[in-house]
């Protein structure tokens, strides 16, 4: 018996294939395990127009240790953002800083709304493992 005949009478015109609703989620797909909460990246919102400035020659452990002090200011700003906001209780999970200012949210939908009409925020989705299969 061939695999193939079953897949073949259920593709469409479009190339697609539908979706199989009975499939294991692979691991590590947390937002499939939940409906409601969602994987959210956040970051500083720039200046419109800003230009990128190189820095002078300066030790790396200097530029790390003052990265990692930006990216803890960040951290707190949004955990400020989310308190002032009431959105403490729709957020399940917040990344620790690292040496960059960006900080990964599990939380409901609403608290994405609010993050993208802040000025201070640049949010979106983080893309879940169906859009790489």
């Amino acid at each position: 018996m061939s695999r193939k005949t079953a897949t073949s009478s259920q593709r469409r015109a479009s190339g697609r294939f539908p979706k199989i609703a009975g499939v294991t989620p692979l691991p590590g797909m947390r937002a499939e395990s939940s409906p409601g909460w969602i994987e959210v990246m956040v970051m500083p919102r720039e200046e419109p127009g800003a230009t990128w400035q190189p820095s002078p020659m300066r030790d790396r452990s200097l530029v790390h240790k003052l990265a990692c002090e930006q990216s803890r200011q960040f951290r707190d700003s949004l955990l400020n953002f989310l308190q002032a906001h009431h959105l403490m209780g729709a957020v399940k999970g917040m990344s620790e800083p690292g040496s960059t200012p960006l900080v990964t949210l599990y939380c409901t939908p609403r608290v994405l709304e609010q993050l993208q009409r802040s000025p201070h925020f640049d949010a979106g989705r983080a893309a879940s493992l169906e859009m790489y299969t």
